[in-house]
């Protein structure tokens, strides 16, 4: 290349650079309490948006990224600041239901920007990351157009997510053809932002994602400088929930599903999910007051993995609880749910299955081993019409019968039928003795569906039953805000053992880094048959679970859930009378959570406390592990050690476990061998020591 091309690019290039760095105006600089995580604002002449650079420490971690709302009836909003307020908060906010502990503290630097227009700006800023949403102060309502929130890290980064749609073998797209050849319409999706979220946990450098790829939120990016970023929402109120994708700059961007403008209500009752279908769509995402706090946009920074399964930052956020008065009603527990096993009992003198003689077994199970609900899962009535009741399957009689043993009663319904009905509905079985309804097949996160979840919770609360949401999206703060919604899917659990083999341990391990970030989630554990990677079968009825027996009993104590789920068969539970009675005591609710240890997708040892009690669980990949595990922060100095570990043989015999009783104090380790996909429980019970003879 002649030299002068090379000098006139170069100077070229320069007058660019001066361009963009001379009109780019430094706005403010706001730090966390521990002044570790440092946030800069920047604005530029005639640009849809603000930028903002995040450091922490002396290190930029995200480089310049945008910022911005696009408003239809404001389209030259001005980010010129005409105020700014900063202010600190320090305080405890105390949850009805403690998922992970009793209290946490809301510890916070924060600023308000007013804006000449009507959009303002909120951003606070934790030890942990760094928080902002938009607040609205137009009279009139408003059409959002568009909202941008990128982030864009320094380093080259791997992604942590869950794609919209789940890669399948060639064997199962041949049998999901079949299926959809034999039920038209099943898998017909004319909407791209259809989706059950439920798909298995990825991990990938980021440049290997297409630009077209939905991602859940939150999703975890992962640096090769070893910065972690985890990428979430928050209080999303009247308005579309956020979607991710890859941005042109090496990391990730928001989407949104556009608002629905018209919706067709199935009419084919012999498919159980009569899915509300979006049939046409607007250039807008919201309609929405004009006067109003937008949904918090989140960032976690840290180069400890363990802060990510123990932060409290979405729950900090969300606005506080819309249900007032009594709450007494909203009870944690345990509760059995016999769908994936298909009520496949055995050792029973009837004929086991969908019938009335079955959930009373059922329940006679729960009050044995100290379980607290039962659910009657779908069948229970028929052909999409509430009012067509399986004749095999007596509620009233089984209502009777919990009630008599003290044993609370879980339903199931689908979304499209329930809706129909809503509060006629839910008076008539709250007055049987139903406490918590499962609500199925919503498959949507634009604005109509989440104002339709708060519909949900409202109309439930009204009736005192508590909500457990599946198909639905991931919570984002939802539990704190409406604290009977108790817990909800928004993950890919055990009942995909059934027919695939998507549910791995690194899928798993993901979770407490990702899914589980934004709230508690319904896992539903507990299978009883477990399985390597050799040997795992998909058999309808006996499901089995890839990883061990103990891999799957320390989700009780990993995964937050208020209202946790034993998905096992109770009739193989009762051959083990000792391993479900240990079970069945796990709490659902804690006072306290320190993650000891961990990495995403490869392994974590969580200890938690409820009642002067810690417990610890673990986990691990296919890989082996052995943990010396420090319980010095657990603060107790002499303890006895009971729990379940995998067994010698785990590693061909998945069911294998072993009972661990021993004890220890504080000066010594607690040695935990983990065989591939395996994991262990183990409950920490202080003793005084033994007086000291003269």
């Amino acid at each position: 290349m002649p030299i002068r091309i090379i000098i006139a690019a170069f100077l070229i290039g320069n007058l660019f650079w001066s361009c963009q760095t001379t009109t780019s105006e430094k706005i403010l600089e706001i730090a966390s309490p521990d002044k570790l995580l440092k946030l800069e604002l920047f604005r530029e002449e005639n640009s849809q948006n603000i930028y903002y650079t995040l450091h922490r420490g002396d290190s930029l971690w995200v480089a310049l990224s945008p910022i911005g709302m696009e408003v239809e009836e404001f389209p030259s909003q001005s980010f010129q600041p005409i105020q700014m307020d900063f202010f600190e908060r320090d305080s405890l906010i105390t949850p009805l239901i403690a998922a992970k502990r009793s209290s946490f503290r809301d510890h916070f630097s924060g600023v308000k920007i007013d804006f000449e227009g009507p959009l303002d700006l909120e951003v606070r800023m934790y030890d942990e990351g760094a928080a902002f949403r938009w607040i609205g102060s137009a009279t009139d309502s408003i059409r959002v157009k568009k909202e941008t929130f990128e982030v864009n890290p320094v380093a080259p980064s791997e992604l942590f997510y869950a794609p919209y749609e789940q890669a399948l073998p060639d064997y199962w797209k041949a049998h999901l053809k079949r299926i959809q050849e034999r039920i038209v319409g099943l898998f017909d999706v004319s909407y791209p932002y259809e989706n059950h979220f439920e798909t298995q946990y990825q991990r990938k450098n980021l440049p290997d994602l297409a630009d077209w790829e939905l991602l859940y939120s939150p999703a975890l990016l992962h640096t090769k400088s070893n910065q972690y970023l985890l990428v979430a929402e928050s209080d999303v109120r009247d308005y579309p929930g956020m979607i991710l994708q890859t941005s042109s700059s090496n990391g990730i961007k928001t989407s949104f599903a556009p608002y629905p403008l018209e919706e067709v209500i199935p009419v084919d009752t012999l498919i159980y999910s009569r899915l509300r279908k979006v049939s046409k769509t607007g250039d807008f995402i919201a309609k929405t007051s004009g006067t109003r706090t937008f949904p918090w946009r989140i960032i976690i920074a840290t180069e400890d993995p363990k802060v990510l399964p123990s932060t409290d930052l979405v729950q900090k956020l969300a606005s506080s609880s819309e249900i007032q008065g009594d709450l007494s009603w909203i009870k944690p527990g345990q509760i059995t749910d016999e769908w994936l096993v298909n009520a496949n009992l055995f050792n029973v003198p009837f004929k086991a299955g969908k019938n009335t003689e079955t959930y009373l077994y059922y329940i006679d199970f729960v009050k044995e081993f100290g379980l607290e609900y039962i659910m009657v899962d779908e069948g229970w009535y028929r052909n999409g019409d509430l009012t067509k009741l399986n004749p095999d399957i007596d509620l009233k009689k089984i209502a009777a019968y919990a009630q008599k043993k003290g044993i609370g009663l879980g339903l199931w319904f689908n979304a499209t039928d329930l809706d129909l009905s809503l509060d006629e509905t839910l008076s008539y079985y709250s007055k049987l003795g139903v406490k918590v309804v499962l609500v199925d097949f919503i498959n949507r996160n634009d604005q109509k569906a989440m104002n339709f979840y708060e519909k949900l919770a409202l109309t439930c609360a009204k009736y005192q039953v508590m909500l457990n949401l599946h198909s639905a999206p991931t919570p984002a703060g939802f539990e704190i805000t409406f604290p009977n919604a108790i817990t909800r899917e928004g993950v890919m659990g055990s009942e995909w053992n059934g027919w695939t083999n998507f549910v791995t341990p690194s899928h798993n391990l993901t979770i407490p880094y990702t899914r589980m970030v934004s709230g508690s989630l319904d896992y539903e554990p507990g299978l009883l048959e477990n399985s390597n990677e050799e040997s795992f079968k998909n058999t309808w009825g006996r499901p089995m679970s890839l990883g061990t027996r103990a891999h799957q009993l320390a989700m009780y104590v990993i995964y937050d859930n208020p209202l946790q789920y034993f998905i096992g068969n109770p009739s193989q539970a009762r051959k083990e009378p000792e391993f479900m009675t240990f079970l069945g005591s796990m709490h659902t609710t804690w006072d306290e959570t320190i993650i000891l240890d961990g990495k995403p997708g490869e392994y974590i040892v969580t200890a938690r406390l409820k009642d002067g009690i810690w417990y610890l669980g673990a986990m691990t990949d296919w890989t082996e592990r052995e943990f010396n595990v420090d319980l010095s922060p657990l603060g107790i100095n002499h303890y006895d050690l009971q729990g379940v570990i995998d067994g010698v043989n785990a590693n061909e015999y998945a069911s294998d476990y072993q009972w661990l009783r021993s004890s220890a104090n504080s000066n010594q380790q607690l040695t935990l061998r983990l065989a591939k996909g395996g994991g262990a429980v183990i409950k920490i019970l202080p003793v005084q020591p033994l007086p000291q003879l003269p």
